[in-house]
């Protein structure tokens, strides 16, 4: 009698840590050229002016999103489809949950940015930098439009498939899920270096995005969070800029 073989799939082979020279190659290309570029491009165009803006939003696509692309996905190092982020997917229940978090935590990374930017330089004053990308001029629709779609928008998708997508998941292969959230978050902090306050603000951010990565096994849970947080920021520096100009510039 004849009996019926039943094909087993092999087990998968277990992935490889990563190596060192992709992270170095992810934080020079990545985090590295998009500084020195910043540096050359600020020489040509005219401070203050909406042209600045626009410029620091392309270069910051162009060097995080482009260095995941090249560096992890073109080599072989990164799935897109295996962070999540293609095809996009993302439950009601995190979507909700990541939109109200985000909010939840605006008042309390505000709070903390604050006091850690006093406590280093006693006032407000090195938060202004920051301030000056994202409205580098007066109330304008257009430079509104451009801000909420640049800065509130297409940034965060393009930092998260950097810090999470990219340097997170480096983390995460080599080691354990919290020195992965930290050393991702400390990166992530660090790469906002306006002002201590904002680094301590990103850093609140960057650990709670982390998380919602690490459980929701999709990149656009902390995408969402990250659009929800810079697009909430456009909305109150703009409307500020409309009703009160003076309360931001006196």
């Amino acid at each position: 009698m004849t009996g019926i073989e039943i094909a087993v799939p092999a087990p998968e082979a277990p992935r490889a840590a990563p190596q060192w020279r992709d992270l170095i190659l992810y934080l020079l290309v990545g985090g590295g050229g998009f500084v020195v570029a910043s540096l050359i491009a600020s020489r040509f165009v005219e401070p203050g002016s909406l042209a600045v803006s626009v410029l620091a939003y392309a270069l910051n696509i162009l060097f995080f999103a482009g260095s995941v692309l090249v560096i992890g996905v073109a080599r072989g190092k990164l799935s897109l489809r295996e962070m999540g982020f293609i095809p996009p997917r993302i439950s009601a229940g995190w979507a909700g949950g990541a939109i109200l978090l985000s909010l939840a935590l605006l008042p309390v990374r505000g709070i903390i940015g604050v006091i850690a930017q006093y406590l280093a330089n006693g006032s407000l004053g090195g938060m202004q930098n920051r301030l000056d990308v994202i409205a580098p001029e007066s109330f304008t629709w257009v430079g509104f439009l451009v801000t909420l779609i640049g800065a509130g928008i297409l940034v965060p998708i393009a930092e998260e498939m950097f810090f999470r997508g990219a340097l997170f998941t480096w983390f995460r292969q080599r080691y354990n899920f919290p020195v992965a959230m930290f050393a991702s978050s400390l990166l992530f902090a660090l790469g906002h270096f306006d002002a201590i306050g904002v680094v301590a603000a990103s850093f609140i951010l960057a650990l709670v995005n982390a998380w919602a990565f690490e459980k929701s096994k999709s990149l656009w849970t902390p995408i969402l969070m990250h659009i929800t947080t810079n697009s909430f920021a456009v909305l109150i520096i703009y409307g500020a800029l409309a009703f009160a100009p003076h309360a931001l510039r006196p």
